[in-house]
């Protein structure tokens, strides 16, 4: 062999060499898992305290609920360049002294593995005024919480590039947490610029709030409230009192994540900070462990797994999804088929998974028709506790798909780990699903606002309520219009056509669930059957609102009125009310 061809041997060798690991770590990073000591909580801010950065001189926060129709978050994506996982912001308004000062948003990006939370205040001139980290989760890449990174978002707005290499310096080793907050910076500044600064979203008459929950002081400033709440009062539970007997020592707190497509906010009040703020996130962190099992958007969850291969064979299922699968297939039979979670191919077919609204041919309707039956779902339990529970999909086209029960239960299982902690009093709210705990400071109950169907400024009244849960399903949640005519989400299993006449159900009920669950059923059903249904749960309550003559009518339960005061007069605004006596349910 000449020496010649040595040497193109020995470089061809090289060469295939350099190929098989350059294509052994593409193939690496592309199934890349994360490390075992990655997740590391760095908490650096609370909610409040973030306002208080972001709002140094305000002497009032107003916040408003922005809940984008399908129209405004395609438009936003669009400005965007890229897909947005959440249906709506939490908007912070600062003022003083009447004066609008500038707007907050807390948000969040995923990282490369765990999402971190972080807050962006925006001018009335449409310049960052600041940005700030609130909660970082893991080891690597935390050096984004830094002053002097995040200084340089500084005085920026949506017309900057803000990107890395552009007007973004980059952090080494952090490249993935730098590009995900860039991303989260241009979000906010998209929806401030486009929906606040052009006057699209009027919030001239917004109402001091906190979440759901109705506060007496409304034109009071931040100070003034603060000192209220830390006032004695002889109402206080026992639970919230400290060793003085009065609230000094009680403390509110309360963070939001973005679980499930929507707001997640846990609030508690409690006089040992450390152990709150391990109780919320523990249970804002066990929302979104029911988010990775149930929801039917995550490719990976167990439930798409489940949907892939069920109607194959019978597929192993987990106690947590099983139980909430068992519990739908109850309320199934209670309603007679109203409440079904095999709807999935009717919600697909009306188009409001991708939100693209339309009106399909009847024939697509009657031929999907006999894969929506609760009956299609077939379950195994297993009496060997080392062998799993299986879950068989009878017709091939069925899917299940937990939205109408999924928020509720994954409320009472953020309840557990609350408990767990010694927690007395706290509110979860999972997207309207809402439990409370015990009481809020200084009072007896809860106050949790109703709204009006058809007014999104308006509440009808407010609730009062104690270790219960309360959710509303509504057809103003998600729906489109053609020709004038409104078509709602919420689909009946049995014509595969979205219902009418119905505009909103509450419930009142002991659990999550049960209230997620009842809420369709008695929509579904319609004011009569709805609540004949109502009756036959212990403890439940409902309030149905539906269209009669012209106007909304209103019928609730005894128990229901005995917790609820109206805010809406008799006749105002073409509302009338009925109270359904029990031998009339």
């Amino acid at each position: 062999m000449t020496a010649r061809r040595f040497f193109v041997i020995l470089i061809l060798l090289s060469l295939s060499l350099l190929s098989v690991l350059f294509i052994s770590n593409t193939v690496k990073a592309q199934t890349e898992t994360e490390p075992a000591d990655n997740f590391q909580l760095q908490a650096y801010l609370t909610e409040e305290q973030a306002l208080s950065l972001v709002f140094p001189e305000c002497d009032e926060i107003l916040t408003d609920e922005f809940v984008m129709s399908p129209e405004e978050k395609s438009s936003l994506e669009k400005l965007l360049s890229r897909r947005s996982y959440e249906d709506g912001f939490r908007v912070y308004i600062g003022k003083k002294k009447g004066i609008l000062q500038g707007y907050a948003i807390i948000t969040e990006e995923i990282g490369k593995f765990h999402p971190f939370t972080f807050v962006v205040g925006v001018g009335t001139d449409g310049k960052i005024s600041n940005v700030a980290v609130l909660v970082y989760r893991e080891s690597r890449g935390g050096e984004i919480a830094k002053k002097r990174f995040l200084y340089q978002f500084m005085g920026k707005s949506f017309k900057n590039p803000i990107r890395i290499n552009k007007d973004i310096i980059n952090i080494t080793g952090a490249t993935m947490s730098v590009q995900c907050m860039c991303a989260g910076v241009r979000k906010v500044l998209a929806v401030v610029d486009e929906y606040y600064l052009s006057g699209k979203r009027n919030v001239s008459d917004l109402k001091v709030v906190s979440g759901n929950a109705v506060t007496s002081a409304k034109d009071k400033p931040i100070e003034e409230i603060n000192k209220s709440q830390n006032a004695k009062n002889n109402e206080t539970p026992p639970s919230l009192k400290g060793e003085s007997g009065g609230l000094s020592e009680v403390k509110l707190l309360k963070q939001t994540r973005m679980i499930m497509g929507t707001f997640a906010e846990v609030t508690v009040y409690s006089n040992d900070e450390k152990t709150a703020g391990k109780a919320i996130e523990g249970a804002l962190d066990e929302m979104g462990r029911m988010d990775r099992i149930m929801s039917n958007y995550k490719k990976d969850s167990e439930l798409s797994r489940l949907n892939r291969n069920a109607v194959k064979a019978p597929v192993p299922c987990g106690a947590e999804l099983l139980d909430v699968i068992e519990k739908s297939q109850y309320y199934s039979e209670l309603s007679d088929g109203a409440f079904d979670i095999t709807i999935s191919p009717f919600v697909a077919l009306w188009g409001f998974f991708d939100e693209k609204g339309h009106i399909p041919p009847n024939k697509e309707i009657d031929r999907l028709l006999p894969a929506v039956s609760y009956k299609n779902i077939v379950i195994s339990k297993s009496v060997d506790p080392k062998k799993p529970s299986t879950v068989f999909l009878k017709n091939t086209q069925t899917q299940i798909d937990l939205g109408a029960i999924g928020k509720g239960y994954a409320v009472d299982k953020a309840l557990e780990i609350i408990k767990n902690f010694g927690i007395d009093n706290a509110c979860v709210n999972l997207g309207g699903n809402i439990y409370v705990l015990g009481a809020s400071a200084g009072k007896n109950t809860w106050k949790i606002g109703v709204q009006h169907p058809r007014n999104k400024d308006e509440i009808l009244g407010y609730l009062e309520l104690k270790n219960e849960a309360t959710a509303t399903s509504g057809d103003y949640e998600r729906f489109f219009e053609i020709k004038g005519k409104r078509y709602s989400h919420i689909i009946n299993p049995k014509t595969g056509m979205p219902v009418n006449g119905i505009i909103a159900v509450t419930i009142v009920a002991p659990t999550g669930t049960e209230v997620d669950a009842l809420s369709t059923s008695a929509f579904v059903l319609g004011p009569e059957k709805g609540l004949k249904l109502i009756k036959k749960i212990p403890n439940a309550d409902a309030l149905i609102a539906y269209e009669k003559d012209g106007g909304i009518m209103i019928d609730m339960t005894n128990g229901f009125e005995n917790k609820f005061k109206k805010t809406n007069i008799e006749g105002e605004n073409n509302v009338r009310w009925h109270v359904v006596a029990p031998n009339q349910q």
